[in-house]
């Protein structure tokens, strides 16, 4: 899990629970078991890191055992997200965006090779809308954020990402082979534009739209999300503002 590193330089009870730390980031919440098979950590040495966590407050244990993050590093999670200009320069155009959409707006970016994470949010004011979070994270191709960026990352990373996933499916629309997946990002990328068509969730529809740095590069997304009907009755209006504003923010931090 560590190859890219120097062997030597690893101070191996610290990677296991930052490990552990991932799990509970992807997994919501988990038992001392649950995280025990996961990892193949014994169950005595999965209990003394959640200990030590949640002594710190990194994480929290619910009344059925069941461990969870906990707000020390929302704490930390904040403090790097005000330091990244892209949301400091989004997010008043994310505002824009939800003012003329009506709709929630979102930013995120790739969080490793395989989760994309929500790093910025504007709530809808409408009384039907999405119920997400910043720090909210899911495999790449089941949000339209995050087919909009793999869609402009390079064949060795897409052909990577197929690779590590095995495409189960959260709706029956969601995406459930490789081949599925490499037609949608030739479509996305040769309209500039990403669709969730309740692949991550009934009744949820998304348009999301690639940022790029100066050197061309993808390095995150933007999109709207609402119920499934009135994003499709609205979509035609709403598709050129979510690319007007992907484009801006991308020109913006260019």
């Amino acid at each position: 899990m560590h190859e890219t590193f120097n062997e030597k330089y690893i101070l191996h009870s610290a990677a296991n629970t930052l490990d552990i730390l991932d799990l509970l980031s992807k997994n919501g919440e988990l038992t001392v078991p649950e995280i025990s098979q996961l990892t193949g950590f014994t169950k005595s040495s999965v209990f003394r890191m959640l200990a030590t966590l949640e002594s710190r407050k990194y994480v929290k244990k619910s009344a059925d055992a069941k461990y969870s993050l906990d707000v020390k590093l929302m704490i930390l999670g904040n403090s790097v997200i005000e330091r990244l200009d892209i949301i400091r320069f989004g997010h008043p155009m994310l505002m824009e965006l939800t003012n003329r959409s009506g709709e929630t707006s979102h930013m995120a970016i790739l969080d490793g090779d395989v989760y994309v994470r929500i790093v910025d949010k504007v709530l809808s004011t409408s009384s039907i809308r999405t119920d997400s979070y910043i720090g909210f994270g899911r495999k790449a191709h089941l949000m339209a954020c995050g087919k909009a960026i793999l869609a402009f990352k390079s064949k060795e990373f897409i052909d990577a990402y197929i690779r590590v996933n095995d495409f189960s499916p959260l709706t029956d629309y969601s995406i459930t082979s490789a081949g599925q997946l490499l037609l949608e990002l030739k479509v996305t990328r040769q309209r500039g534009y990403s669709v969730d068509r309740e692949e991550s969730e009934y009744g949820l529809f998304c348009i999301g739209a690639p940022v790029f740095d100066v050197n061309g590069n993808v390095i995150a997304a933007i999109s709207i999300s609402g119920p499934a009907d009135r994003m499709k009755k609205n979509f035609d209006s709403n598709l050129p503002l979510v690319r007007e504003t992907a484009k801006r923010i991308s020109d913006f931090i260019a």
